[in-house]
């Protein structure tokens, strides 16, 4: 909202006003010379009084913009975020190399493979598209038929970022069978870690917190140490989840599973900024499964090929809806329903009217979390204040959400 509000028709009739009431001239009709040079004036104070005020906007916070924001940062000690690549741990387990049939030692005489750094993977061959590289050597063991490994994207930006199952191209040949091209590359997860400059509206919010942030070991704090790491969307803190002196800090990541390298990078930064006597803790949210198999019933004949674009549409949209479910909040099976049936308009039903999904089941962690406990899922599911309903990532060999056209 402007400052000074003087526009140009405002600034004409006060300037008419006062050359009618205070000289001899009379004649204001288009055209007159008396009328044509109190509308350069008009115009031209206009521009000023714009110009003005946008000036005046920009010398405020709440206003300021591009450079002159970044002269506030300065002011209070706070950089704008720069671009950064996306970059991904062998830990993240999501990049990797794997054969479709038999092991490594199959498709090279029996020996492992040695894949060395600096070798492109990629979203098309000869290292177009989205491009990223190998930073360090990873021996891929000849009884294994898959080996996770560490990369970083060649560019930076946003614009690295790739979802799950793109990166299926490679440059490595140095193994026996590479003329058959069995060695395959896939990525399990979305990448989402590369970052663009910082907007101003994120980098306004920082500065204007600033001097909270410094006090350290307050909310405010915690909060902007963890937001600013790569890959967090969000954060719910628990305040003496574990007792008094505890805090537990759930991360929401862009991706529907958390990481075990954005937890250490999480954990690294509320540490700074944590009291000595506060034992906070990092982590994601315990991840609830869910698996599904459905029928499908049409309502006439449809070539095969729409049959094939029918399957993938419920089932992205049912996949869609589980996976962006927040935490805590509740898996509804009337919604499922609903975007199975928005899908398309040729599907007649789901199933059967009392029973729509031919198979449900829920994955919970067990009490050590070493395993989960698979069950058959009969109504709505509520998860807990730490808990988040996904798509179950480790369905033994088979695809979680699975659609079926029945006649």
């Amino acid at each position: 909202m402007p400052l000074f509000a003087e526009t140009e028709d405002k600034i004409f009739g006060d300037i008419m006003v006062e050359v009618l009431e205070r000289t001899n001239l009379s004649r204001s009709s288009p055209g007159s010379k008396m009328r044509t040079l109190v509308e350069c004036v008009s115009k031209k104070m206009g521009r000023m009084w714009s110009q003005f005020d946008l000036n005046m906007t920009q010398a405020f916070l709440d206003g300021a913009e591009g450079k002159f924001l970044n002269y506030f940062g300065d002011l209070m000690g706070v950089e704008r975020l720069g671009e950064e690549p996306a970059s991904i741990s062998s830990t993240d387990r999501n990049i990797k190399f794997y054969v479709e049939v038999g092991t490594f030692g199959d498709i090279n005489d029996g020996n492992s493979i040695l894949v060395p750094s600096g070798k492109l993977i990629g979203t098309q061959e000869a290292g177009t598209g989205i491009s990223y590289r190998t930073v360090v050597d990873t021996v891929l063991a000849a009884s294994t038929n898959e080996g996770y490994i560490a990369c970083q994207s060649v560019r930076s930006g946003g614009a690295v970022n790739v979802g799950k199952g793109k990166l299926v191209h490679h440059n490595f040949i140095d193994y026996t069978d590479h003329i058959n091209s069995s060695l395959k590359v896939t990525n399990d997860a979305e990448i989402v870690k590369g970052q663009d400059l910082e907007g101003d509206t994120n980098y306004r919010f920082r500065i204007a917190n600033q001097v909270l942030s410094l006090e350290r070991a307050n909310a405010t704090a915690i909060r902007l140490a963890a937001l600013v790491v790569p890959g967090v969307a969000d954060i719910v803190s628990l305040p003496y989840h574990r007792g008094l002196g505890t805090y537990d800090l759930m991360i929401k990541s862009n991706t529907p599973s958390i990481s075990d390298s954005l937890i250490t990078n999480v954990q690294a930064a509320i540490n700074s900024v944590t009291s000595h006597g506060i034992h906070p803790v990092a982590r994601g949210p315990r991840e609830i499964g869910i698996s599904m198999v459905g029928s499908l019933i049409l309502k006439n004949q449809v070539s095969a090929k729409e049959q094939t674009d029918i399957i993938t549409g419920v089932t992205t949209n049912v996949t869609n809806y589980i996976n962006n479910l927040d935490i805590n909040e509740e898996f509804i099976i009337n919604e499922v329903i609903e975007r199975v049936m928005s899908t398309s308009d040729v599907i007649k039903t789901l199933g059967s009217p009392n029973k729509p999904l031919d198979s449900l089941f829920s994955y919970t962690p067990s009490r050590l979390e070493d395993n989960k406990i698979r069950a058959a899922l009969l109504a709505d599911l509520d998860p807990s204040e730490d808990e988040r309903i996904i798509v179950e990532n480790r369905y033994a060999g088979q695809t979680p959400i699975l659609f079926r056209i029945v006649a």
